[in-house]
């Protein structure tokens, strides 16, 4: 099976860099995509995290900048669809941000790990904000532990660090492997700038709950992968479809 990935743009909030990257170019402003990714090619209607739309994310900005780009109902519909057509939802953990449209798929399975949900109903308090337990009412949870196949062609790859359930989702394509990369990233974290690369061959997310395993994580997905879709790249939240 081989499959395309349709990234659905929601909208975009300036943040600085050094949210993505560990201790580098924390004074540098970027915009930050909220996306959904919807895989294409099956019979299953299957996305990759749900995002979190307007109004609901103005209130994690604290007034930093956003641009609206589509409503989650308005971006599936783009492609003809409605949230109560998705069967799966993959979601890489549960930040709000990446869980905040889940219960309006009322038909869909959703895929997270055992050490993710088990975190978000119990995470520590340097991490309590980043979860919203309302995100997470009456979901059909579908609990997996490591890595594991969920279709023909679409994997999931326990990826722990930036948060303890982190999962990549590794697609089949037609030019091999792209995983959606599951932590919180940019394309720098995946290909450092060349100065750095001789003692950092990535770059590990800037927010982590354990940043040694962020790191050993991100090399193991860039070995795992032929082509990484960081999940807040702008670039390829942008791109029509992956691969072109």
């Amino acid at each position: 099976m081989e499959y395309t990935i349709k990234p659905l743009l929601l909208g975009k909030f300036k943040g600085s860099k050094g949210q993505m990257t560990y201790f580098v170019d924390y004074e540098k402003e970027i915009w930050i995509p909220m996306v959904a990714w919807y895989i294409k090619g099956g019979d299953k209607h299957v996305l990759v995290d749900t995002g979190l739309s307007s109004p609901a994310i103005q209130r994690y900005l604290f007034g930093r900048p956003y641009e609206e780009i589509a409503s989650f109902e308005e971006a599936l519909n783009a492609l003809g669809l409605t949230p109560g057509d998705i069967d799966i939802v993959i979601q890489t953990h549960l930040h709000y941000d990446h869980c905040g449209n889940t219960t309006k798929c009322t038909r869909a399975k959703v895929i997270v790990q055992e050490e993710e949900i088990k975190f978000a109903y119990s995470a520590h308090a340097l991490f309590a904000g980043s979860y919203n337990l309302e995100y997470l009412k009456d979901l059909r949870f579908r609990v997996v532990a490591g890595d594991r196949e969920i279709l023909d062609g679409i994997r999931v790859l326990h990826l722990p660090g930036h948060s303890p359930g982190t999962q990549a989702v590794a697609v089949d394509t037609k030019q091999g492997t792209v995983a959606i990369s599951g932590f919180c990233c940019v394309k720098d974290n995946m290909y450092p700038p060349e100065k750095m690369r001789v003692k950092w061959p990535v770059i590990a997310p800037g927010v982590s709950v354990n940043s040694l395993q962020a790191f050993d994580s991100a090399l193991r997905l860039k070995s795992s992968a032929d082509i990484v879709i960081p999940q807040h790249a702008i670039e390829f939240a942008e791109m029509a479809e992956i691969p072109s």
